[in-house]
Formats: structure tokens, C-alpha cells, sequence
């Protein structure tokens, strides 16, 4: 019987939760020991390998099988990281299934066509996640900017739990330092959030 697993990510558990990545693998038949899900986690500023559950799925495929994700940005939001990570998984002879619209990546395809095929839409699709995720976060500081000049900006949301705090960082790639200025907090309590929610 072929191997199944299932990955998915949130960057925040601000105003986020599994719950639909748990049930998308429900829908495609996932036995729930193989979901994995890193939650709290940057799909931009970190790397899969840093992540525990991402580990687990890699060790359960190492010789094959298949992996569902909802989109490939949930594995990298990086355009060289994504490629690398997704050529490693053809190599183990992965099937990759994307459940947003069924759009399949096989490992295990022999014909060059079919390959060749398999990576040019992988490589667009690889470069398509990384400038949306940059895009976005300039259209942010846009917004932000602007609301500023107007007279409307609010200013940064402050930290209600160390969660929001370890995630808010990991999701930026920011110091301690520099996490402590978002939150208006000192760097020694970020210091103590972030070993507060230490897995």
C-alpha cells in the first residue's frame, strides 16, 4: 500500500488554526498519525528543514510515496528552497498532489517529456509563490505609509500572548531586538516569550 502523508502550515496562530489543513486531509484520505502540521511558522523566513513536523514527513517518504498539500507555498514560499526541496522529494520518487486543484508532481515519471513538462510548471510555479509573498508585503508597508501620512495609521498591533510574539517574528525573520520594538516590550521579555513556547 502506498504511503501517505499529509503537510500543512500556518505562519500565525493569529486569528488562524489547522482545523481546515486537518480536514482537507480527512477529504483526501490521510490517516490522521500522518498529518503534519508546523504551525507558528514562516513558509518565507524558515526554512523547511528548521521545521519539526516537515522533518517527520521527509523521514516517512524517504523512499517513496505520496504527499498532499494544499498549495506548494505551504512547504516554501522561497523560489531556490521550494525547487531544491521539491527536487529532492522527485528524487525520492514522491508523488506531489496540490488539493487546492488536484495538480499533480510525480517522482516517479520516467518519460523526458513528462519530466521536462513537470519541471518547467514547477519552476513558475516556485517563482509565482515568491513574488506574491514579496508583493504583498509591499503593497503592506504601502498601505501603512499611506495611512501614516493621512493621519490614520494606528500603529502595530501589541502583543497579547508570547505565541503572537514567536510567531509575529518568525513570520518577519526579525531580531529580538527588533521584536521587541514591533510589541513596545523589552528583549528580555521577548527572550522569556520565545523559551515560554519552546516545543
Amino acid at each position: 500500500m502506498t504511503k501517505a502523508c499529509y503537510y500543512g502550515r500556518i505562519s500565525t496562530t493569529e486569528g488562524q488554526t489547522s482545523a481546515s489543513q486537518k480536514e482537507d486531509a480527512r477529504t483526501n484520505g490521510v490517516d490522521e498519525k500522518h498529518v503534519h502540521i508546523d504551525e507558528g511558522v514562516s513558509g518565507y523566513h524558515v526554512a523547511p528543514n528548521d521545521r519539526p513536523e516537515w522533518k517527520r514527513v521527509m523521514d516517512k517518504l524517504s523512499d517513496g510515496g505520496v504527499l498532499y498539500v494544499r498549495w506548494l507555498d505551504r512547504i516554501s514560499r522561497r523560489y531556490d528552497e521550494l525547487h531544491r526541496v521539491m527536487r529532492e522529494l522527485m528524487n525520492m520518487g514522491v508523488r506531489v498532489v496540490c488539493t487546492l486543484n488536484r495538480m499533480e508532481f510525480d517522482g516517479t515519471a520516467t518519460d523526458p517529456m513528462k519530466k521536462a513538462t513537470r519541471d518547467a510548471i514547477l519552476a513558475f510555479m516556485a517563482a509565482q509563490g515568491e513574488a506574491d509573498y514579496i508583493n504583498r508585503r509591499e503593497m503592506q508597508a504601502r498601505g501603512i505609509a499611506i495611512a501614516r501620512a493621512e493621519g490614520r495609521y494606528k500603529g502595530r498591533a501589541k502583543a497579547t500572548d508570547p505565541t503572537t510574539v514567536k510567531a509575529w517574528r518568525a513570520e518577519h525573520g526579525k531580531s529580538i531586538a527588533e521584536t521587541a520594538e514591533h510589541f513596545a516590550i523589552s528583549p528580555a521579555t521577548v527572550k522569556r516569550y520565545l523559551n515560554t513556547v519552546k516545543k
